[in-house]
């Protein structure tokens, strides 16, 4: 496999000094193909990496390169009910005759025949322009109900990356986000229906007991907030 860090290296290093220990336990909403599951691997010797992704397609790539047991995938939405919900797969057509460079780990082959290109942007939400005419139905489930089913103690990172579907995920929460250290959220995609903007995501975080880490932030219409919890 090329090399997986590419122009992400300095981000990843952040998380490594941030949480400062070689076993810690991630959650990653959102998972995508897998690439920086792959990174979070890479980078922290014995993490226990908990992986959440509901596009059928992205869960085919992700099994086919993600095979360290460090990482559990569940093939399920993380929002704010359990049962089941509409999901609006993203797609454009590929006419590259090369895989995009983040991606050059998956065939070309499989990039255009999987219709897995701009797959990214896909949500529970809608809004996003670039969407298959049919949705197509997923599992959902709230975080405190699996969290209760785990013998997980402390979370030390949860990765948010659902594209719109933020809030949600928040809120699906409840009062076991205590028990999670650092949360890294996207904001800002007001594309998709609620979405939330870069204030929005920062009071409402404020309201369940979580500070704003600026220096480690974006401030860009669209970004990143790091979040950590104020200890009591």
């Amino acid at each position: 496999m090329n090399n997986i860090m590419k122009k992400y290296k300095h981000k990843f290093d952040m998380f490594k000094q941030l949480l400062n220990k070689n076993n810690p336990v991630i959650v990653e909403i959102g998972s995508h193909y897998g690439e920086d599951s792959l990174r979070f691997l890479e980078i922290f010797k014995d993490v226990q990496l908990h992986c959440f992704e509901p596009d059928p397609r992205n869960i085919k790539i992700f099994k086919k390169y993600v095979k360290d047991k460090r990482a559990q995938l569940y093939e399920i939405a993380l929002s704010n009910e359990n049962g089941e919900a509409n999901f609006y797969q993203s797609f454009q057509k590929y006419k590259e005759s090369k895989i995009p460079e983040k991606y050059d780990w998956i065939s070309l082959e499989e990039y255009k025949e999987e219709k897995i290109n701009n797959s990214g942007s896909s949500s529970l939400k809608k809004g996003y322009k670039h969407t298959f005419e049919n949705y197509i139905l997923v599992k959902t489930e709230r975080f405190d109900n699996w969290y209760k089913k785990t013998n997980i103690d402390k979370i030390d990172l949860a990765w948010i990356d659902v594209q719109g579907a933020e809030k949600e995920v928040i809120e699906g929460m409840g009062d076991e986000i205590k028990n999670i250290k650092y949360i890294w959220i996207e904001y800002g995609e007001k594309e998709y229906e609620g979405a939330l903007d870069r204030n929005e995501t920062i009071l409402d975080m404020a309201a369940r007991g979580y500070k704003v880490i600026q220096e480690m932030s974006s401030f860009a219409p669209t970004g990143d907030l790091l979040f950590e919890k104020i200890e009591q």
